[in-house]
């Protein structure tokens, strides 16, 4: 795997993790809701 997909992988997660943590269940909730217009 390159350096740069270990990074974008170590940022994915590192993101994850602070919305669970800060951001609480409905904002990730929140985040993924399809948008239909």
């Amino acid at each position: 795997m390159s350096r740069a997909a270990k990074i974008l992988l170590a940022t994915f997660a590192v993101a994850v993790v602070w919305k669970v943590a800060f951001g609480g269940a409905s904002d990730v909730e929140y985040e993924y809701h399809p948008v239909e217009e």
